[in-house]
């Protein structure tokens, strides 16, 4: 019984053990997913920053080359007509002998109509600002104004994911400085050589990019689901077997057990018959002896005579018997 005990005792650990190793390798499998969907996301981000630092590069190198030409002369249109924030630019506009009027049209005025452009095509979202904007157009948002006071403490860039008109957007924002090219348009306005100007933001949408990163990420999620469930089978199968060794232990030991107790059956003050030698069983039954054993063990019985009772019982075959065995000795 002690044995029997131990072995379910054994039985009950190793199912706990089990049972953690399943904690654990899911644990595990839920660390490595959480690594790789983090690295998936991670890479999102850094390719949303890549383009719009690509893209805020440009429009600041398109600028540059705008301001060091002093502006540049397009033709009057509805679409560009003359900007009146450069009224006090004595040849803001210059007229042609054809009759045609040519427009000056700085690097603020040539940006705010590459954005536009941007927005219509590629949902890329650009804006020049400052916190003293001459045109109102050109106030800042909340996420601009914050950017625009860490600009004022040192700060070199701010980025960040934000939404916009329910859209997820990669901002990026760089500081304005007043150069010397500057100075033309923003003289009038009080600036100086090196005063912050404003700043100029771009926002990328992320819903492209995460789009292309989306199979890569479901298959990230289908390979860890595999591998756990791979584990877990092992785990499982490693179990059963396990259990059914510690099953075959339990059939052995009750085996064991009913013959102890098959034996015990037999043990004690047993009841027997003075003269036929039959054995009384706790019904009060009178049982042969070799029944009542044959019932209460395994034993099976063959039938035969001693000597003592084949010289009672058959008296002339025993001396036969004894006389062939007196020949043969001598």
């Amino acid at each position: 019984m002690e044995n029997h005990n131990r072995i379910r005792g054994y039985g009950a650990l190793l199912r706990r053990y089990i049972w953690i190793l399943v904690v654990a390798w899911t644990v595990i499998i839920g660390v490595f997913l959480g690594r790789s969907v983090y690295l998936a996301n991670k890479e999102v981000m850094d390719i949303a920053y890549f383009e719009a630092k690509m893209s805020i590069d440009k429009d600041i190198l398109f600028r540059r080359w705008n301001a060091m030409q002093g502006g540049v002369y397009v033709t009057a249109s509805e679409y560009t007509p003359p900007n009146p924030y450069l009224s006090h630019i004595l040849e803001r506009d210059i007229k042609l002998p054809s009759g045609k009027t040519l427009t000056l049209v700085n690097p603020a005025y040539m940006t705010r109509q590459v954005y536009e452009l941007a927005q219509n095509e590629f949902d890329t979202l650009g804006h020049i600002t400052s916190q003293r904007p001459v045109n109102p157009n050109n106030a800042p948002d909340p996420w601009e104004a914050k950017a625009l006071e860490a600009f004022s403490q040192g700060k070199k860039k701010v980025s960040s994911i934000n939404k916009m008109e329910g859209k997820e957007y990669m901002r990026l924002m760089y500081p304005f400085f007043i150069e010397q090219s500057c100075l033309k348009c923003h003289d009038i306005h009080g600036y100086k050589l090196g005063d912050l100007r404003g700043g100029i933001s771009v926002s990328i949408p992320m819903a492209p990019i995460r789009a292309i990163l989306q199979p890569r990420i479901a298959f990230t999620y289908i390979m860890h689901t595999l591998v756990w469930a791979i584990g877990l089978a092992a785990i499982v199968f490693a179990a059963r077997k396990l259990n059914k060794s510690e099953a075959e232990r339990e059939k052995i030991i009750s085996k064991l057990q009913e013959s102890i107790s098959e034996v015990k059956v037999l043990s004690g003050l047993l009841p027997i018959c003075a003269s036929c030698k039959k054995i009384r069983d706790d019904k009060g039954y009178w049982n042969m002896l070799e029944v009542y054993i044959r019932d209460h063990s395994e034993a099976e019985f063959s039938h035969g005579l001693c000597p003592e009772c084949m010289m009672k019982v058959y008296p002339d075959h025993y001396k036969k018997i004894e006389a062939f065995k007196k020949k043969d000795d001598g």
